[in-house]
Order: C-alpha cells, then structure tokens, then sequence
C-alpha cells in the first residue's frame, strides 16, 4: 500500500514542483530541473524493490540509451515548433523517439556505448537548436495545466511498473525514457509563451541530459553492488554535482 502511494504521489508532487519552477524562473531554468530523474529515479527504484537490483541495473543502461531518443524528440520538437502548434509538434517529435527507441532495442548498446550515444546526443542537439525566435505574450496557466501534467506522470509510473515484469529490463528502461515530462513542459510553453519559450525549454534541457546520464550509468553500476538505498544515494549525488556545473553554464 505505501508503494502504491508513493507511486501515485511521489512523480505527480515533483511534476507539480517544476511546472511551479517554470512559472517562477522561466523556461530554460525549467528545462535544466527537467534534466534531474524527475520521473525515472522513482521509477527505477521502483523497479529495484519490485523485480530486484540486478533487473533496475539494465533497466538504467537501457534508460540511459533511451535519452538519445529523447534527444531527437527534443531537437525535432524545437525545429517544428517555429512552423506548427503543439499537437503535430507533439506526434511527430514522438514518432521520431519511437524510430529511434525501436533502433536502440535492436542494437542494445550496452553501458559505455549507451553513454557514448547519449552524450553526442545532447551535446549536437544543443548546437543544433534554432535560433530563438521573437518571444510572444504569456497567456494565463489554463486551470487544468496541473491536472494533466499529474494525471499523465502518475499514469506512466503505474503503467511502466505494472508492464516491467512482462516487458523485462531493456524495454522497460527504453520506455523509462518516454518524455512525458519533457512532452508536458514544451507542449504548455508552446500553447502559452510560443516557439521562443520552446526553445528556451529545450536549450536548458539538452545539457541537463550530460547530468541525467551521469545518474543512469552511476545507478546501474552502484545499485547491484551497493543496494538500492546506497546506490540510489550515490547516483543522485553525483548527479547534483554535475549538475550544478552545467546549471552554471547554463545561466552564463
């Protein structure tokens, strides 16, 4: 029962968390907090004290190779949001993660070669992004903005930790990188602040994806060694040490 809740109060509260963060300090800020394991830390915990260390260990290399698809969807989303409103930007920036996920599955790249592609793909995404375009008004939150984004991340938890046993390790971390968070922060800048807010979004996310990397390749190593409450400790604190660094980047 506390799992349960924590699976269906843990994700939602910290998506309510950044959305407030974004409304407060902007989009590129926003995008650097989207780059923490917002949503697949909890998740891969969850899959270690459900299908055991050793299966959240594969899952968190998978994941990790799953962020270069998120990448794509990124660098995709970024380009298409100058010409179109969110709902194509959405369904074609996901077809673009699916190709890509469906490649990482077949290639299954292991530890250092998922972080080999991650990494190149964050730091080209970045250079690739568009220029920012001229910023528009900011329309008014509408007042089911924070509904949706809870209901679509407690509804990815449950549905990827109820599908892990069935799916096994690979396609669940592939599917631990779904971008629902990223998807629900472009998709309310695009419809409130416009393409600018995107990209701004985007140029702050893109680097944090190095910190989030970090995390994935420190958690499949230390979590079956170390246990999950140890390992979970030392994946996230080398994670906020890294990120620190690109969050002064970042605001420079």
């Amino acid at each position: 029962m506390t799992l349960l809740l924590l699976k269906l109060l843990l994700v939602p509260a910290l998506v309510v968390a950044i959305t407030l963060a974004v409304r407060r300090w902007g989009p590129a800020f926003g995008g650097w907090l989207s780059g923490l394991p917002i949503v697949a830390g909890p998740v891969l915990v969850f899959y270690a004290i459900e299908q055991g260390t050793a299966f959240a260990g594969e899952a968190a290399q998978a994941t990790l190779a799953g962020m270069s698809a998120t990448a794509a969807f990124s660098v995709c989303y970024a380009h298409l949001c100058r010409r179109f409103r969110w709902p194509v930007s959405v369904i074609v920036s996901w077809g673009v993660f699916a190709g890509a996920t469906f490649a990482l599955y077949a290639w299954r790249p292991g530890l250092w070669g998922s972080l080999a592609v991650t990494l190149s793909a964050a730091v080209l995404g970045a250079r690739v992004l568009p220029r920012t375009p001229p910023e528009m008004g900011v329309a008014a939150p509408p007042r089911a903005d924070l509904i949706v984004r809870v209901l679509a991340s407690g509804t990815l938890v449950l549905v990827l930790t109820a599908l892990a046993d069935r799916v096994g390790p690979a396609l669940s971390g592939l599917f631990t990188a779904f971008p629902i968070l990223t998807t629900t922060m472009a998709a309310f800048a695009h419809a409130q602040r416009g393409p600018a807010a995107v990209v701004q979004f985007f140029r702050g996310f893109l680097p944090a994806i190095v910190g989030f990397s970090v995390f994935c390749s420190v958690f499949s190593l230390a979590v079956p060694a170390l246990g999950i409450a140890l390992g979970t400790v030392a994946a996230v604190a080398t994670q906020l040490a890294v990120h620190g660094v690109i969050l002064m980047r970042v605001t420079r």
